[in-house]
């Protein structure tokens, strides 16, 4: 898992009456690394239909729909994906982030400014070597991987950088909470 401390103030705690924008919730979506989708509603994506926001959570067989009305929650249901049929309403709901690794946008440049740092050392360190594929595959994988972290906050594979969304120094064991 990822630094405890930014997954948990990346949870989203909404409640039925709360004073809340349209925007400012899909926002929040997104900083929780969600995807906004128009065609394929799958695990970790979010809708949105006029003043309605259908969320697809990737930790449990259901979703969740909140609309707003202006800017205050008027519901908030528990929904089937598959039908977007009605399971029950709620009066507060609690959206976990998408990803475990997740990180603040302000820490996020630091991180792949540190990712970059590495990068560029072991790659002086495969040519010092005489090993010029393993510094370009190295290149290749890590300045993807930089890119798609740059995209979307996250890339496949992202529990390889574990180290820098934690901060820890190399070598140290991840946090266990």
């Amino acid at each position: 898992m990822g630094n405890p401390e930014d997954y948990k103030s990346s949870i989203i705690r909404i409640h039925k009456g709360q004073t809340l924008s349209r925007n400012a919730f899909l926002y929040s979506l997104v900083d929780s690394l969600y995807a906004r989708t128009e065609i394929e509603f799958k695990r970790a994506t979010f809708r949105v239909k006029g003043d309605t926001v259908d969320i697809n959570l990737p930790y449990v067989d259901y979703g969740y729909r909140v609309v707003f009305f202006g800017d205050e929650i008027e519901a908030i249901e528990m929904l089937e994906i598959e039908s977007g049929k009605r399971i029950d309403s709620m009066e507060n709901a609690a959206i976990f982030p998408a990803n475990l690794y997740v990180a603040p946008k302000e820490r996020m440049n630091s991180i792949i400014h540190d990712i970059q740092d590495e990068l560029y050392g072991q790659e002086k360190y495969f040519e010092r070597e005489g090993k010029y594929l393993e510094a370009k595959r190295i290149h290749e994988r890590t300045t993807f991987d930089v890119e798609m972290m740059k995209e979307l906050g996250y890339c496949n594979g992202v529990e390889n950088y574990s180290r820098f969304f934690d901060g820890r120094i190399q070598g140290t064991r991840p946090s266990v909470s």
